[in-house]
């Protein structure tokens, strides 16, 4: 049976977007509404909470050590196999039919057919992969060992005191993902350090601030207006509202 569940599909930054059409979107929907029922997902994922990743920022400002994992492709890394296994572990009816809806043919390499970016319940689908997944059990490894860790999507960072302790943790992490087929973009990849970039965001010991070339870019954009400049100094003032 041939499903169509995008009406275009476009590339923008060097990444592949896809439009779902209603039906899909639809069934997207439902599917973010069955799982608000009925997931509970661990405190680490800071996308499903409030604060997002301005609060994952901030869950790190009492270390003084950091590592950064950035997933490359994170999304075209999931097969559509593995969200049919995930969506059946969490009883969802048809698992196998909503996966395919959920799954759209893979515009890089990798899995045949991936999750998308653009579809409504693509964030939810890579998460619930994500738990099931030994990455999961390599960060809970990490967490009894003191280590802490956020999540934001495709964005891992993780601190401790400990040089030891962290670096452990990180190598555990990183080559937990290469094994997963989650392959960390090496370009970003960050091992521990007393400073790293996250999020366009300087994180060190007791302080987060949006970076210089960030703050820069907002104030050259010629789109800016009082609304968006009052709104981009709010959100300055949040990162910075923790700092010790």
């Amino acid at each position: 049976m041939k499903i169509e569940n995008y009406q275009f599909k476009y590339r923008s930054r060097n990444k592949w977007f896809f439009v779902p059409n209603d039906k899909c979107e639809r069934r997207g929907r439902r599917m973010l509404q069955f799982f608000s029922k009925r997931a509970v997902f661990p405190p680490y994922m800071y996308h499903f909470k409030k604060g997002g990743h301005v609060a994952a920022l901030h869950a790190h400002l009492n270390n003084k050590l950091f590592f950064k994992i950035d997933i490359q492709n994170f999304y075209y890394s999931i097969a559509r196999m593995r969200v049919t296994r995930a969506l059946r572990q969490w009883g969802y009816p048809g698992a196998g039919h909503f996966s395919m809806w959920s799954c759209v043919k893979n515009p890089l390499p990798g899995p045949k057919h991936a999750l998308p970016i653009g579809f409504v319940q693509s964030p939810l689908l890579a998460s619930l992969v994500l738990m099931k997944s030994e990455v999961a059990e390599a960060i809970d490894r990490a967490i009894a060992k003191g280590v802490c860790i956020s999540v934001y999507l495709d964005d891992f960072i993780g601190s401790h005191d400990d040089l030891d302790v962290l670096t452990e943790a990180y190598e555990d992490i990183r080559a937990t993902c290469v094994a997963a087929g989650l392959i960390p973009n090496p370009g970003k990849l960050v091992a521990p350090s007393a400073a790293i970039m996250a999020f366009n965001c300087d994180l060190k010991h007791g302080s987060a601030l949006v970076t210089p070339a960030r703050v820069a870019k907002y104030w050259a954009s010629p789109d800016r207006t009082p609304q968006s400049d009052a709104g981009f100094i709010h959100y300055e003032g949040r990162v910075a509202s923790q700092n010790i």
